[in-house]
């Protein structure tokens, strides 16, 4: 069986919440319900990425709450996850994925970002395994990538918090407020993410594969909640049919 999973999906088996069960489940059922991204963040996110394209190419420079990133000399548009994959041979797997933001540095090698919509809390903090897996598998695709696309030599990778600012002096600014709307400003945080390709993506790799090769769930981790939400839903089910 062919086996493709996502940069975003890898940084699931990085994660502290890893649960062997489900993360058969999510390997093996295609669109499971309940598990849809909120619209407003994709929108958000796409903004995000649309007002950095254009500064930079208005200014030829990062907006000054990037400037932290360093010298940039050239924005790259990042390919469509459907091109920016690569064929693991050693474990089988096919990685992909698309990042959301790719810079040229001074030096001609490469910095991998992603936003965040978000506050840089407690709660995000935890994640941050999964959030190195991620960027470090878009690290591992670029390097390797063949078939007319550029390698890329990637020297640095960073968490993008677009923090909001909803705290209510802020509400109280009146330039927030005009005949169309209002406004929300969003304040950034870089957060530096360790660049470990061929340290931390193998092995997660070879995870993918030896779950896959599992034809029926394994246990799942104590008190996850999503194997108790499933439970819960299967015994209804059950009950009432």
């Amino acid at each position: 069986m062919a086996i493709t999973i996502s940069a975003t999906e890898l940084g699931y088996y990085a994660s502290s919440r890893f649960c062997p069960h489900c993360a058969w489940v999510r390997l093996n059922i295609k669109g499971l319900p309940y598990q849809s991204f909120p619209g407003i963040f994709s929108t958000i996110d796409r903004y995000n990425k649309l007002i950095v394209r254009n500064y930079f190419q208005r200014e030829n420079a990062l907006p000054s709450w990037l400037e932290q990133l360093g010298e940039v000399r050239g924005w790259v548009d990042p390919p469509h996850w459907s091109k920016f994959k690569i064929l693991d041979e050693r474990s089988g797997v096919t990685l992909r994925g698309e990042a959301d933001g790719i810079f040229q540095m001074g030096d001609g090698s490469y910095t991998i970002v992603d936003y965040k919509t978000s506050k840089h809390s407690g709660a995000q903090r935890a994640m941050h395994k999964s959030y190195e897996a991620q960027l470090n598998a878009y690290a591992y695709i670029g390097e390797r990538l063949g078939e007319g696309l550029e390698l890329l030599p990637v020297s640095r990778l960073a968490l993008i918090y677009m923090e909001p600012q909803t705290e209510e002096e802020e509400a109280q600014d009146p330039a927030l407020t005009d005949d169309r709307g209002f406004s929300m400003g969003f304040a950034a945080k870089v957060v530096e993410v360790d660049l470990k390709p061929e340290k931390l993506v193998p092995p997660l790799l070879r995870k993918v594969k030896a779950m896959a090769a599992l034809e029926n769930p394994p246990e799942g981790t104590p008190d996850c909640k999503d194997c108790e939400a499933l439970a819960s839903l299967i015994d209804t089910l059950s009950r009432t049919h």
